[in-house]
């Protein structure tokens, strides 16, 4: 997953006590496994909220791209457990196409994730666009309201600052061929050497960081579901115990 650490804090007293109990019971490698398995319980409500909450674009990717995973230490007799998304890539993908442009939908396309999540500072751009390129053909609406067809056709540099969202694709549009309204184009004025991209607020638009507001609105369920969990496997534990002629204790679970 691509996000960086967000701290749950919890009154995890209890479950401290429960996690001490059952380390009597059990080695390094069986605490852990307990532990791992308690949590993957524990951490589904902030998947499912997260779900909830993610803004869903054109391609869902984003939404798709949520997830959830634990992970157990043996050695150490602990576990973790992770909430958020999938860390983007270049792995194949699948390529979905409208009236206007092709673009890529995958669990593994969330490249936005960090941004939405924390926010962007303002940045300054000052490389002067001044390259040829070649403009695809479109339609385009007069002032008149007639709609002319433009073929494509080369276009001399600009000579310009220009700031964009748009990639070597062109725009990004929506499946019915409108024009995605959060895709951006700032050109500098003649003469202009830099231009200024404002600052994105952490959450984008509505100021919902997705997920430190799932784990935040979870936490009450997380914590119950996992001290309910570790206080399953400590008395199944204690019911498991058995002992020996020798009088020497051991406890099984699971089994």
């Amino acid at each position: 997953m691509a996000l960086g650490i967000i701290q749950l804090e919890i009154d995890a007293s209890e479950i401290a006590q429960l996690q001490k109990s059952l380390n009597q019971l059990f080695d390094n490698k069986g605490l852990a496994r307990i532990l791992e398995d308690a949590l993957k319980k524990a951490i589904k409500p902030a998947e499912e909220r997260l779900k909830q909450i993610t803004p869903v674009g054109p391609t869902e990717n984003l939404r798709n791209a949520v997830s959830s995973r634990t992970k157990a230490y043996e050695k150490t007799g602990t576990a973790v457990g992770l909430v958020g998304y999938r860390q983007s890539t270049k792995e194949p993908s699948t390529a979905i196409s409208n009236a206007a442009r092709s673009v890529r939908k995958g669990k593994n396309r969330g490249f936005h994730q960090w941004w939405l999540e924390f926010g962007t500072k303002e940045r300054t751009v000052t490389t002067i666009a001044d390259k040829p390129y070649t403009r695809r053909a479109h339609q385009r609406r007069m002032k008149s309201g007639v709609v002319a067809q433009i073929n494509a056709h080369q276009v001399s540099g600009q000579g310009a600052v220009i700031a964009s969202s748009f990639n070597k694709r062109g725009q990004v549009f929506n499946s019915d061929g409108s024009l995605q309204p959060y895709a951006f184009f700032k050109k500098g004025k003649k003469g202009e050497t830099a231009i200024s991209v404002g600052a994105t607020p952490a959450g984008g638009i509505r100021r919902i960081a997705p997920v430190q507001t799932a784990l935040r609105e979870t936490q009450p369920q997380i914590a119950a579901i996992l001290q309910q969990e570790l206080r399953i496997s400590l008395e199944r534990a204690i019911d498991a115990i058995t002992f020996s002629s020798s009088g020497t204790v051991g406890g099984v679970i699971g089994e």
